[in-house]
C-alpha cells in the first residue's frame, strides 16, 4: 500500500497518524492475515523462505538437556532430529506443512527479545503452539473441540498455557474457525510476552514460566519452535523483527504509549454494566487457586455479586478503561475471615491495574486503590509492585494536596484547606474526615463517616478523566488526586477477608451519569 493511501486507510478507522515506518505492521493487525508471498513488513525479515526449509531444524530434546550435551553428541542429535524433520514437514503453496508425526520444527537462530508475526491453521481437534525460547508455549488449539474444554480450549487460543503463577489463559476468544487462517502477533521482551489473535489482545505482557527450570528466569536467547502435537498443521508469513536488550527508545517508548491508549476502552455509548450477562466481562484470580474459583469466593445471584472473602484475590475486567465514570454499591456482609477475623471489614476497588496478576503481595495488580473499608472508604492508595519472576518493576504514581492529621498521616486537603502537593508510588492518602482515632476492628465508624451503616447500601463513585481521579461516597466528594500514571488500565475488585455485596458496578460516559 501507498503511503498515502494507508494514511487514508488509517484516518478511516479512526486512528491517528504514525510514521510511515510503521504504517504496513498496524495494517497487519488492522487487516489480519495476508498472502503466503506477502513481503515482510517495514523492519522485519523472513523466518520461512516460502520455498524450502532453509533456517530450521529438527527439535533435540529441551534447554536444560541440550546444555548437558558435550558439542560431538549435539551434533549427532542434530543430524538425527534433521533427518526426522524432513520427513514429515515440507513446502506446499508456499505454506509450511506438517503432516501430524514426529518432531517440532525449530529456528537455526537462536531469538532473545524480538516481534513476530505468523499465520497458522488448524483442523478439528487441531492443538498444537509456538514455543519461545525453546519454552512452552504460546496455545493453539480447536477452541470448540468438546475433549479439549476440559483443558480450556474453549477459552480460546494466544494464552500462555504452560504457566502456572501467570496468567494461563486469553483475555478474549478470537479464533476463526477451524480451516481458516489465523493471525498472531507475538512481542517477547524480557520474560513478558503480548500476544494479539486476529488483531485483538490476548496476553498483556504476561510473564512466561520457565517450564524447564521451574522457578528460574527464561533464558535470555533460545529457539522458536513450532510444536507438534500430532495434528497436521499449516504456517505461513513468518516474520521477526529483533529488539534490542536495552531500554525501549523514545520512538518505542511513544508508540508503546500510543498503543496502551489504543488498547483502553472510552465509555462512550452508555453504561458499560461488569456484572452484566454472568461476569462475561471479568475473570478471577486468587492467591491459592490462581485462574480457578473452587469456592466460590465471587457469585453472582439476582444480579448482586457476592464476595465471600475467604480467599485473598481479585475479580479484573478482561479489558483496560480510561476516561470513565465508575458507579459501583456495595453493602458489608457478616462474615470475616483468617487474620482478618474480628476486624475492620476490608475490600476495595484497584483501578489503572496493569502488569501481571498477582505481583502485589502474591495477590493483586499494580495499580491505584480506591479503599473500601470501614472508616476509610474512598481512602487513595498507590500499589507499585515488583514482579518476583522477572524481578521487574511495575511503577504507579500520583499527586495529591495534603495535610497532616494528628498522628502525621497524610490527609487529602479540601479546596478551603491548606495543603502541600505531595506525590506518592506507594502508600496512601486518607480520605478528609477519616477519624484519626480509627481503630482495626469489626463494626468500626468514625465521627464524620459518609459511608452507610453496616448492613445499608453505599455508593461510591470514582472519576477517572485523564490523570486525575476524583472519588465521591454517597454523593459527597472524599478525596482526589491528579498526575496519575498509568492513566488506564484495568478494574479489580478485591477479596480481602471479609464478606460484601455488590449489587452496581458500572462504567459511564463522563458527564453522562444521572443525578
Amino acid at each position: 500500500m501507498k503511503p498515502m493511501l494507508c494514511v487514508k486507510f488509517l484516518l478511516s478507522k479512526g486512528l491517528s497518524l504514525i510514521p510511515w515506518t510503521s504504517c504496513a505492521i498496524l495494517l497487519l493487525g488492522l487487516l489480519g492475515t495476508v498472502s503466503a508471498d506477502a513481503a515482510p513488513p517495514a523492519g522485519f525479515e523472513a523466518l520461512f523462505n516460502g520455498h524450502n526449509l532453509s533456517g530450521w531444524k529438527g527439535l533435540v530434546g529441551n534447554p536444560k538437556s541440550r546444555a548437558k550435551m558435550s558439542p560431538v553428541d549435539l551434533a549427532t542429535a542434530q543430524q538425527a532430529a534433521d533427518e526426522r524433520m524432513r520427513a514429515h514437514w515440507k513446502v506446499v503453496d508456499g505454506v509450511l506443512e506438517f503432516d501430524g508425526r514426529g518432531d517440532s520444527l525449530c529456528t537455526a537462530k537462536d531469538y532473545g527479545d524480538f516481534e513476530m508475526y505468523v499465520d497458522w491453521k488448524i483442523l478439528t481437534g487441531g492443538d498444537s503452539g509456538i514455543y519461545l525460547r525453546g519454552n512452552p508455549q504460546v496455545q493453539i488449539w480447536d477452541t470448540e473441540h468438546k475433549p479439549l474444554e476440559k483443558h480450556g480450549a474453549d477459552k480460546g487460543s494466544g494464552s500462555l498455557w504452560n504457566n502456572k503463577q501467570h496468567a494461563r489463559f486469553p483475555l478474549v476468544n478470537a479464533d476463526k474457525p477451524v480451516g481458516q487462517w489465523n493471525t498472531f502477533y507475538i512481542k517477547m521482551r524480557g520474560d513478558q510476552v503480548t500476544v494479539k489473535l486476529n488483531g485483538k489482545l490476548v496476553a498483556d505482557e504476561v510473564v512466561l514460566e520457565n517450564f524447564w527450570e521451574v522457578g528460574k528466569p527464561l533464558p535470555q536467547t533460545g529457539q522458536i519452535e513450532l510444536q507438534n502435537h500430532g495434528n497436521t498443521l499449516w504456517f505461513r508469513n513468518l516474520y521477526i523483527r529483533e529488539l534490542q536488550a536495552v531500554d525501549e527508545t523514545a520512538a518505542e517508548k511513544s508508540a508503546t504509549g500510543a498503543s496502551n491508549q489504543a488498547l483502553s476502552i472510552v465509555p462512550a455509548d452508555g453504561p458499560i454494566d461488569l456484572l452484566e450477562n454472568n461476569l462475561q466481562h471479568l475473570y478471577s484470580w486468587l492467591r491459592e487457586n490462581k485462574y480457578e474459583d473452587p469456592q466460590e469466593v465471587y457469585s453472582l445471584k439476582d444480579g448482586v455479586l457476592r464476595v465471600s472473602g475467604q480467599q485473598w484475590g481479585g475479580l479484573t475486567t478482561k479489558d483496560n478503561y480510561a476516561n470513565y465514570h465508575m458507579v459501583s454499591e456495595f453493602k458489608w456482609g457478616e462474615t470475616t475471615w483468617g487474620n482478618r477475623k474480628g476486624k475492620t471489614r476490608d475490600s476495595g476497588i484497584l483501578v489503572h491495574a496493569f502488569g501481571p496478576d498477582g505481583t502485589y503481595s502474591g495477590i493483586w495488580m499494580a495499580s491505584i486503590e480506591a479503599q473500601i473499608i470501614e472508616g476509610g472508604v474512598g481512602d487513595l492508595l498507590a500499589l507499585t509492585t515488583k514482579d518476583p519472576v522477572s524481578d521487574k518493576t511495575y511503577p504507579v504514581s500520583l499527586t495529591a494536596k495534603v495535610r497532616k492529621d494528628r498522628d502525621g498521616e497524610k490527609v487529602w486537603a479540601r479546596e478551603n484547606e491548606k495543603g502541600a502537593a505531595v506525590t506518592i508510588s506507594t502508600g496512601r492518602i486518607n480520605w478528609w474526615g477519616r477519624d484519626p482515632d480509627w481503630s482495626d476492628t469489626f463494626g468500626f465508624r468514625g465521627k464524620q463517616d459518609v459511608e452507610s451503616p453496616a448492613g445499608d447500601w453505599t455508593r461510591m463513585d470514582v472519576i477517572c478523566r485523564g490523570e486525575e481521579i476524583t472519588i465521591l461516597v454517597n454523593g459527597v466528594q472524599v478525596n482526589q488526586c491528579h498526575q496519575v500514571s498509568p492513566a488506564a488500565g484495568k478494574l479489580l475488585l478485591q477479596s480481602e477477608g471479609a464478606e460484601i455485596f455488590v449489587r452496581r458496578w458500572e462504567l459511564w460516559p463522563l458527564g453522562s451519569v444521572p443525578e
